[in-house]
């Protein structure tokens, strides 16, 4: 019987150790995105330089939160104190943010504020007229 007690209390650490272990992944980060005006911008999102996905902000808060990234060749970056990270924060109608943020142990919170695009003087689009791909330089007349 002590065999069996022996190997459910060995069981039992083995348990709540590995649950410690996943259950605090890394140190959080917090980037909160504001434009100008101090408002949260709902459509903005947050990219790191080596990580192809863009992960978007909380729509009422403007804020994202994570304490890892998970890269492309299937590593993982664990967000560790005095870690430098860089982002890239971008949001439709506004310049492109690089930020470089060192991690602390906590109230890791990165306040992002983008300016906003500057329009023409005389109110036109700062783009160009899209290119026809279709090989046709006029529309069809459909039903005239």
């Amino acid at each position: 019987m002590s065999f069996f007690k022996s190997a459910s209390i060995v069981l039992y650490f083995t348990v709540l150790m590995s649950g410690v272990a996943i259950a605090n992944p890394g140190v959080q980060v917090t980037v909160q995105v504001f434009d100008a005006d101090g408002a949260p911008i709902s459509h903005a999102g947050v990219r790191h330089p080596e990580e192809k996905d863009i992960h978007k902000v909380n729509v009422e808060t403007g804020a994202w939160t994570a304490s890892v990234l998970y890269l492309p060749q299937g590593d993982e970056l664990v967000f560790a104190k005095k870690m430098e990270l860089e982002f890239e924060v971008s949001a439709a109608g506004y310049k492109n943010a690089l930020v470089k943020y060192k991690v602390r142990k906590r109230k890791n919170i990165l306040r992002v504020v983008l300016e906003d695009n500057e329009a023409l003087a005389d109110g036109e689009s700062s783009y160009e007229d899209p290119i026809v791909a279709f090989g046709r330089d006029k529309p069809l007349d459909i039903g005239k």
